[in-house]
């Protein structure tokens, strides 16, 4: 049996109820991990040859993994995923079967070297559904102090929990785009709420709120600050966070409760200060705003000049003067419609294909009578283009559109039911490629090579982008191909 094979069985032998203790504890293994000092691990039963190599008792996989910031680590490479016999970890075995957490060490063969350990059931409603292990180095450097000692006395606390079932909590403290970390501060407040410990960088967030005066031994009511977050821990027992703002600052306060035989005996605090990253967000949603006006002004400039080449060509007399005024501001306004798109709340994410939807319908009102609609599909996807290559080819897509409305269909005038253009796109390989399909009637010889449109087209693709450029005009139609190398951040 695979390792895949064997943690699905793992997982389904567990209920609803008990997936989602399994899956809320799966959450808290970093905390874990940063107050003990070590390497915790989540092991999931996997029947008695769970394995497959037909050596007797329990067999685990290993499901979590999560390795202490404020510590080395005694495994090095990952262990999800990973099979393992009572044998390899006997603690595991013994909590499992006795449904109590169990101290000592541990000789890994795979690793061959020894480790200490201790071994906790993950008990909920009266059943083990896992074991948690907490692996470090059975010999180690590191000098204890006070923060140490706080430290592993709120682990062996909070694995109390967990061997009770109270541990993880019934709800989550709730989403928060900057949680706190056991590094970033901490603070024990006993069973009355008072302070008993707060590291200094804790210190340091409550200053931060003009808290400056040492709060130990007392609370922090008496102190001046008492999250809304504690109340509600200390009223049902359930963990909360709240973003605290003052004094031009800002800390979040994730409240965690210590429970012992049903009964709250304290609380976990753990505080950041996320006064810079507060102020970075505002800086950057200003910015942003900016951004948007500038994006808006240079389309209704766009549009601007659009309009007033409008208002020019009711001035002249001259047909083809007209229609010169009239394509450029056409051309001027596709340019707008897209700098639209790519100046969306998708922005560089806009697929191409949306980008030529888009622009499908715009020329289908612009160039055909109503009575008379030109038939515009679009075939194929490549997701999202540079923007500046995303420009480029909606303006070679107008252009080949019109050509195909003016050489193939005879002019707007002479529309009729039943003409369709074609538009392909793909990817081959780190190229765009594109072609336009019509069936007209062709163009007349020369008149590709000699318009302005094709011009403008074998221009843009050639010297803008480093494409090539094709084409074959037929009586069954005209077909225009080109392709073009993507930049690096495009593919």
């Amino acid at each position: 049996m695979s390792e895949g094979d064997i943690l699905g069985a793992a997982l389904d032998v567990l209920n609803d109820a008990e997936r989602a203790h399994y899956d809320q504890l799966i959450a808290t293994t970093a905390l874990l991990a940063d107050i003990s000092f070590a390497d915790i691990l989540v092991l999931l039963p996997a029947g008695d040859d769970g394995a497959g190599d037909g050596s007797a008792g329990p067999h685990f996989v290993i499901t979590a993994h999560s390795r202490p910031v404020t510590s080395q680590t005694v495994h090095p490479d990952d262990l999800v995923g990973l099979a393992v016999t009572g044998n390899e970890r006997p603690l595991a075995a013994l909590a499992l079967q006795s449904g109590v957490s169990v101290n000592g060490g541990a000789y890994l063969p795979g690793q061959q070297h020894w480790v200490q350990s201790l071994a906790v059931p993950v008990n909920f409603a009266n059943r083990t559904i896992a074991v948690l292990l907490r692996e470090f180095p059975s010999v180690s450097d590191r000098v204890w102090g006070r923060l140490e000692n706080n430290y592993f006395g709120l682990f062996r606390r909070l694995a109390g929990m967990i061997a009770d079932g109270v541990y993880p909590y019934a709800a989550g403290p709730g989403d928060h785009d900057h949680p706190p970390r056991v590094g970033d501060g901490v603070i024990l407040l006993d069973a009355w709420q008072r302070v008993e410990y707060l590291t200094p960088n804790a210190q340091s967030a409550l200053r931060r709120l003009g808290i400056n005066a040492d709060p130990t031994g007392r609370r922090l009511a008496h102190v001046g600050i008492e999250p809304r977050a504690l109340q509600l821990t200390v009223a049902t027992s359930l963990p909360h966070t709240e973003e605290i703002e003052r004094n031009g600052h800002s800390v979040v306060s994730r409240c965690l409760p210590l429970i012992q035989e049903d009964t709250l005996t304290g609380v976990l605090l753990l505080v950041r200060d996320i006064t810079e990253l507060r102020r970075a967000n505002r800086l950057l949603i200003t910015k942003n705003a900016a951004l948007a006006e500038v994006h808006h002004r240079v389309k209704n400039n766009l549009q601007t000049v659009s309009s007033l080449l409008s208002l020019q060509s009711r001035w002249l007399e001259s047909p083809e003067a007209k229609d010169a005024l009239a394509e450029s501001a056409r051309r001027i306004r596709l340019i707008a419609a897209v700098h639209e798109l790519l100046s969306g709340p998708d922005g560089d994410s806009t697929p191409f294909e949306s980008v030529v939807a888009s622009l499908s319908s715009l020329l289908r009102e612009s160039l055909a009578p109503p009575n008379a609609p030109i038939s515009i599909t679009l075939e194929g996807a490549v997701g999202p283009l540079p923007s500046e290559v995303m420009t480029t080819m909606v303006i070679v897509l107008n252009e080949l559109v019109q050509n195909a409305v003016d050489h193939g269909f005879g002019g707007a005038t002479a529309i009729a039911d039943g003409n369709e253009i074609l538009v392909r796109i793909g990817r081959e390989g780190p190229e765009l490629q594109v072609s336009v399909t019509d069936n007209g009637s062709g163009a007349p010889d020369g008149v590709l090579e000699e318009g302005l449109g094709l011009t403008l087209v074998r221009t843009l693709i050639e010297n803008d982008l480093g494409g090539r450029l094709a084409h074959r005009s037929e009586s069954g139609g005209t077909t225009v191909e080109l392709s073009a190398p993507l930049p690096a951040a495009g593919i």
